[in-house]
């Protein structure tokens, strides 16, 4: 199903040097249970499963038409997959359906790569990954807007998982409040008002609610039941007072997201 990884470094599809021999990990990720004997009763409670980090592996072979060319393409691989040093990386692909996806990985184990003798131009890489983000992202941003003078609008998300957006509102409006309708989620700020030409962004998935100069403003929420973006579309509303100028809008940024390809 992948046709090409394009980072850290080009292997497969178009790439001269390195094929991508068999890669695991791309399905679903791993689940984790919340569990705990019962006192009184035999077995055990599980009130609730969520997805853990996904474990990566991919089989890379280098080929080279002379033994120069072969190890500086075996130093460049290393490098490219250097993360302990260079800290968490977007992993970039493309499927052979055309999704161009991308997630944060680290190093999980050594890097194996042999030398065999006899091989001096052919070789495999065998590199475990982790990405402690299970959903595979869309490479393309999608922004969508949502005014207040209209009251409500749809963000939809094209993936099949769930996403959480930066919410960016725009001024002027006062006591602005978002309620994604399809989960009656609603988070909203009391007591405020976000002038023309400014902005408060709201990061639904670190629950922080700060200004456009970076000053945290999470004393004027109110409700707090920061939400997601559900697979397919998601009716929005707005509640609040706009004043008469500025842009009186919500922009929605996110990337569509995917369980497994």
């Amino acid at each position: 199903m992948i046709y090409e990884i394009t980072a850290p470094v080009a292997i497969g599809g178009t790439s001269e040097y390195c094929v991508l021999k068999s890669a695991d990990g791309f399905g679903s990720a791993s689940v984790e249970n919340v569990k705990w004997n019962r006192p009184g009763f035999d077995g055990i409670k599980v009130p609730k499963t969520f997805w853990r980090e996904r474990i990566i592996r991919l089989v890379i072979g280098v080929k080279a038409p002379d033994s120069a060319t072969y190890g500086q393409k075996r130093r460049d691989l290393q490098a490219a997959f250097d993360f302990p040093r260079s800290g968490m990386t977007w992993l970039k692909f493309k499927t052979v359906g055309g999704l161009e996806l991308q997630t944060r990985v680290q190093l999980n184990a050594a890097i194996q790569a042999p030398l065999r003798a006899g091989y001096l131009t052919v070789g495999d890489f065998r590199i475990e990954l982790v990405a402690e983000d299970p959903v595979f992202y869309s490479q393309t941003l999608t922004k969508t807007d949502v005014t207040f003078v209209s009251g409500s609008g749809v963000v939809s998300n094209g993936g099949n998982a769930p996403v959480y957006p930066e919410v960016r509102i725009h001024g002027n409006v006062l006591d602005p409040s978002i309620t994604n309708s399809n989960m009656a989620k609603t988070i909203s700020l009391s007591g405020v008002t976000i002038g023309a030409g400014h902005y408060y962004d709201v990061d639904m998935l670190n629950e922080t609610v700060k200004d456009e100069t970076g000053i945290n403003r999470y004393s004027y929420v109110d409700s707090d039941d920061f939400f997601w973006l559900a697979a397919g579309s998601n009716t929005i509303a707005l509640v609040g007072t706009p004043g008469g100028s500025g842009h009186r809008k919500v922009t929605f940024s996110f990337r569509d997201g995917y369980i497994g390809i």
